[in-house]
């Protein structure tokens, strides 16, 4: 389980896109320690199908030495990145890692050795040796951390940000800890509490067509559902002052699918941030429905995904 003292693992690849999540992650999280991970294959895995001690003979010798040489070279990238962390605030130390199978995996690893606090990543890159998109990194790292993540898109650094933090809230103890993990994470700075509603009289033209009655139930039914979301967010607006931050309210009917609202309300405010609970595999829980997703892929600037408590 992650301490939110511990190392901010920062995921660097050489790509631009790693690098925008490193300076903009800076931005978010001043001073604090940070381990630049850079994870590798090597050349003899893809070639010759194993590492040096799964091999015999000449194959291991050759294999030896050409897992040096890319080592050496993962060790240049991580010390690169490295100087890219402290630029941007970081207290950083390089840390090359070997993948083995996929390069998520060898991050979630990496941070689970290094007891880190948050992962970092980009949204798009180069991972491993060839020129894979690192958004399956991110999603890998989204879907199976057990460490919040940072994801970083690389339109990032053309939005402005000089807003609050977006904070995605809707009573569920999955976004309860999504706050809670936020303020210990970021420091006190404002908030805006987001609560979005879904809308019976939308569905009204339709609904007309069957019952008038019908259409002025909708009306009803939108007036209490506006209620109960101010009430919530007001419930949220109080947990977030509670872990410092400085936080306002914001119930909006939502139009469009969930993510739609998430982002839009974050682009409007000029949000530094959303923040997002999550479910294991299904997303952003409860009343903001399966939408973490869709946040993460279709959201211009960073996406902080708190994942569960783990359970013993």
């Amino acid at each position: 389980m992650s301490q939110s003292n511990g190392p901010v693992l920062l995921a660097y690849d050489g790509s631009e896109s790693s690098a925008t999540a490193i300076a903009v992650a800076g931005r978010l999280l001043p001073g604090r320690e940070a381990l630049v991970c850079h994870a590798w294959t090597g050349v003899s895995q893809m070639v010759l199908l194993g590492t040096a001690a799964e091999l015999q003979g000449a194959l291991r010798d050759a294999a030896a030495e050409i897992d040096k040489v890319d080592l050496e070279e993962a060790e240049k990238t991580a010390a690169a990145g490295v100087q890219l962390a402290e630029a941007a605030g970081f207290a950083a130390k390089p840390l090359p890692v070997r993948e083995e199978h996929k390069t998520w995996r060898a991050l979630l690893q990496a941070a689970e050795d290094h007891h880190a606090s948050l992962i970092v990543a980009g949204a798009h890159g180069m991972s491993g040796i060839g020129r894979a998109l690192l958004g399956s990194v991110s999603t890998g790292l989204v879907h199976h951390s057990n460490v919040p993540v940072l994801v970083v898109p690389a339109t990032a650094r053309d939005e402005d940000t000089d807003g609050p933090v977006l904070l995605c809230y809707d009573g569920s103890d999955s976004a309860k800890r999504a706050i809670e993990i936020a303020g210990d994470l970021l420091d006190p700075q404002p908030a805006l509490v987001l609560h979005f509603w879904d809308s019976w009289v939308a569905e009204a033209p339709a609904l007309a067509a069957l019952s008038r009655s019908v259409e002025g139930m909708a009306t009803e039914l939108d007036e209490i559902a506006d209620e109960q979301s101010s009430k919530l967010t007001d419930d949220g607006v109080e947990l977030a002052e509670q872990r410092g931050f400085d936080a306002t309210g914001l119930s909006e009917r939502a139009v469009g699918p969930g993510w739609m609202a998430v982002r839009d309300a974050a682009n409007q405010h000029a949000s530094v941030a959303i923040v997002v609970g999550s479910r294991g595999l299904t997303g952003i829980s409860a009343a903001l429905g399966g939408v973490s997703n869709g946040v993460v892929h279709n959201s211009r600037r960073p996406v902080l995904v708190v994942p569960p408590e783990e359970t013993e």
